[in-house]
């Protein structure tokens, strides 16, 4: 469910993706999934995300939200994205994606060193060169 239902929302419209996390949420709350099969579900989104933005522009916001709100439900850390699959830690922009999830998470977050040092592990060489450290990425 995780997987096709996360790759289907990120190309429709925000209250598709809102629709999809309340009944996420529900089958989360009511023990009908499991925490782990929602980073598993995550991964082919995460890998394809790139190519689906060509085609949907806001895919990467909505898959924001949708990381987002499990670590908000203490379904997911924001560490998962260090197991993410390969391409999505080379060429997916990482530490970006990461980011903006930890900004849409609120203040709190942002200060968590926790979240810094995953931004900080994911950040490129690319990235190290345009920010000094997480923190100047997660402030940019």
């Amino acid at each position: 469910m995780m997987q096709v239902g996360t790759l289907m929302v990120i190309e429709m419209k925000e209250v598709e993706v809102k629709n999809f996390l309340t009944v996420l949420s529900k089958c989360i709350s009511d023990k009908k999934m499991e925490p782990k099969s929602i980073a598993i579900g995550l991964n082919d989104p995460l890998e394809f995300l790139s190519d689906i933005a060509v085609d949907a522009p806001l895919a990467a916001k909505f898959l924001v939200m949708i990381v987002a709100e499990m670590i908000t439900a203490k379904v997911l850390e924001l560490k998962f994205l260090l197991d993410a699959p390969e391409y999505f830690r080379t060429d997916g922009k990482p530490a970006e994606f990461a980011s903006k999830v930890v900004k849409k998470l609120g203040e709190e977050a942002m200060k968590s060193e926790a979240n810094v040092e995953v931004i900080e592990k994911l950040m490129s060489e690319d990235d190290k060169k345009t920010y000094a450290t997480a923190g100047d990425l997660l402030s940019a």
